[in-house]
């Protein structure tokens, strides 16, 4: 009887330990070529490994909700979806995260916050994208970040970046394959992004060495941190978009400007035109018409006969067609006859 209760212990003890191994195992969830548009919320407790591939996930906020869910996530890949951005603290739920791929995206632009609070980050995959800038924000906290794949983005291989690669580089982080190449500038094209580190005349203070007898020794991740922490005088990009501020200026600015102030100009003229241009017409419109209010008013006092001067001008049109009517009978008589004399007749004849 002992030797059964001590053969019936033993097995129980092993099947505790079988179960208990099983529970350890990590576990995988793959949802590959779903044609997913959001991150589905996890329904188990200890899902280690997350694989989304080829699905059409934008990395949106219902995409960080699904992700929150995931609390012992270890490993996520998310190669082969439609991200093109990456936003602020995006990933800061998954704290044991060791493992991010987000390869053979559309991404072109990383937020400074974008990989916050995964202290823990050995690899970061972001190679078949289309970045062309880093800034050092971006990578500040990830202390643990030993690998980190840049292969197949064209990089604008501008000072900023080289600045920052070379810091990251004396921090032993690895860049992953040759293919880091530079896109631009034309002189740099299909340059190896690692060769041209040293290019720029403005380089950190920390791979630079006055002293050839005591050099300066491997930066570790911790100093990279205080460094990119420390204010510098150097053109250290302090954000994403600093190369394109520091673009130079075109040769032609004043002619900008001078387009600037005829349009000005333009607008101001247009603007009082339709301001004033309707009282201007009125005003004409009203001069217009007392002008032949006053031209009418000359014409009538013209023509208006006063008291005496109608009667002369009534007489002497009387006289001047009595004359015509007198010369008229003349003529058809054939002989002149003095209309005076005849009126002094005429007068004579009543007087007697």
């Amino acid at each position: 009887m002992d030797g059964c209760w001590q053969l019936l212990l033993l097995l129980c003890l092993s099947a505790v330990a079988e179960f208990g191994e099983a529970n350890d195992a990590p576990l995988v969830k793959r949802m590959t070529n779903k044609l997913l548009q959001v991150i589905p919320p996890n329904d188990k407790s200890n899902v280690s490994i997350l694989v989304i591939k080829g699905n059409q996930i934008t990395l949106n906020e219902t995409d960080q909700q699904a992700l929150a869910t995931y609390t012992t996530l270890v490993e996520l890949y998310l190669d082969e979806n439609r991200v093109t951005t990456v936003p602020a603290k995006f990933f800061s739920g998954l704290s044991h995260l060791r493992v991010l791929s987000l390869s053979r995206n559309n991404i072109s632009s990383l937020d400074p916050e974008a990989f916050s609070r995964l202290d823990v980050l050995e690899k970061l995959d972001l190679s078949n994208n289309k970045l062309t800038d880093l800034c050092d924000k971006t990578f500040i906290n990830l202390k643990s970040l030993k690998i980190l794949n840049l292969q197949e983005n064209p990089w604008n291989c501008s000072c900023s970046l080289l600045d920052t690669i070379g810091r990251m580089k004396e921090a032993n982080i690895s860049f992953g394959g040759p293919n880091v190449t530079c896109a631009s500038p034309a002189e740099q094209k299909g340059r190896n992004l690692l060769d041209s580190i040293n290019l720029c005349s403005t380089s950190s203070p920390v791979i630079v060495h006055t002293d050839h007898k005591s050099p300066t020794p491997p930066v570790t991740s911790q100093q990279f941190k205080e460094i990119n922490n420390t204010p510098t005088t150097t053109s250290t990009s302090h954000n994403c978009t600093v190369s394109k501020r520091q673009k130079p200026l075109s040769g032609h600015t004043w002619k900008f400007t001078a387009c600037i102030a005829a349009l000005g100009l333009t607008t101001c003229i247009l603007i009082l035109t339709a301001i004033k241009g309707p009282s201007c017409y009125k005003s004409f419109h009203n001069y217009r018409h007392r002008r032949l209010v006053e031209d009418d008013e000359e014409e009538g006092q013209d023509t208006m006969p006063t008291e005496t001067g109608g009667c002369e001008s009534q007489q002497t049109f009387t006289f001047e067609e009595l004359s015509h009517r007198i010369q008229e009978q003349d003529e058809e008589d054939g002989y002149f006859e003095d209309p005076y004399i005849k009126r002094m007749e005429d007068s004579e004849e009543e007087i007697q």
